[in-house]
């Protein structure tokens, strides 16, 4: 099942909005538009001159919300054998069709696998735990938004593991996880790097020991958009660049909505970038 690209060009218009807090008659003003027109544009109604001439303002690539807009590219799937999306429904979003997803790092030969966050309900991680007979070492949070930890209880509670969050953002009784931190799970090492901004303490984990490199980000950026950050838009973006869009291009982004994708991916389609 391919995961539908979370945002629209107009959830990326209204994040850089809202992050530099510019509201409509503003940007209309700032980028020669009339209020009608711009209005259009975030009833949805793509176009491509509007667009250009908007983009500038809000500090986005205009070639690539245009892209974006006419829907001419999604990523290509990712496929690593140790490395499993469990994408569950997320009916609390407030839209048709939502979703979030958590992550599983799995080492047959050993039965063992570690999960990054938890998506809305325990149920899916366990029923693969079972299906696969897998013995859960670690859960890792990326932040600690509801639906990245509604099933926390209920993994802790089936396997025992030792749930890790970070220090910034504590959770329940989970061991924090400072920035910079180096850590070996199962035949895997993980490197916790900060980028918050959507949240006051995100994380990304950086797994190293798979056939790719793999990058586990949260809600810092989805694929063609980022997560929302309304009071820490600065930081969000630049954390993104420097944590993220640094790692070698080929390393594979595991957001928390939306598809995976590829540091060279979104370095050439993220309108944000």
């Amino acid at each position: 099942m391919l995961i539908p690209i979370e945002d629209t060009f107009v959830d990326v218009i209204k994040k850089a909005a809202v992050g530099l807090g510019l509201g409509h008659s503003t940007l209309a003003a700032d980028s020669g538009l009339s209020v009608p027109e711009l209005r259009r544009l975030l009833n949805g109604e793509p176009d491509e001159g509007v667009l250009r001439q908007l983009a500038p303002v809000l500090n986005l690539n205009a070639d690539k919300l245009v892209s974006m807009s006419k829907e001419e590219w999604r990523p290509r799937p990712v496929k690593i054998a140790e490395l499993v999306c469990l994408n569950m429904p997320f009916p609390g979003a407030g839209y048709e069709g939502a979703s979030v997803n958590c992550f599983l790092i799995v080492d047959k030969d050993n039965r063992q696998a570690v999960a990054f966050d938890t998506g809305t309900s325990a149920e899916p991680i366990l029923n693969y735990l079972r299906s696969e007979r897998l013995n859960l070492q670690a859960l890792y949070l990326t932040h600690t938004h509801h639906d990245h930890t509604a099933g926390y209880a209920g993994i802790l509670d089936a396997t025992g593991c030792q749930a890790y969050a970070p220090s910034l953002e504590p959770y329940r009784d989970a061991l924090l996880v400072e920035p910079g931190a180096r850590m070996r799970v199962a035949s895997y090492e993980i490197e916790a790097r900060l980028t918050n901004g959507h949240s006051p303490g995100g994380l990304t984990y950086v797994v190293e020991g798979l056939e790719q490199g793999v990058a586990i980000v949260g809600d810092s950026i989805f694929c063609l958009s980022q997560g929302g950050a309304k009071q820490a838009y600065q930081l969000a973006l630049e954390n993104n660049r420097t944590q993220i869009l640094t790692l070698p291009s080929s390393t594979v982004i595991c957001p928390g909505h939306g598809p995976m994708t590829t540091v060279a991916e979104e370095l050439a389609h993220n309108p944000f970038f």
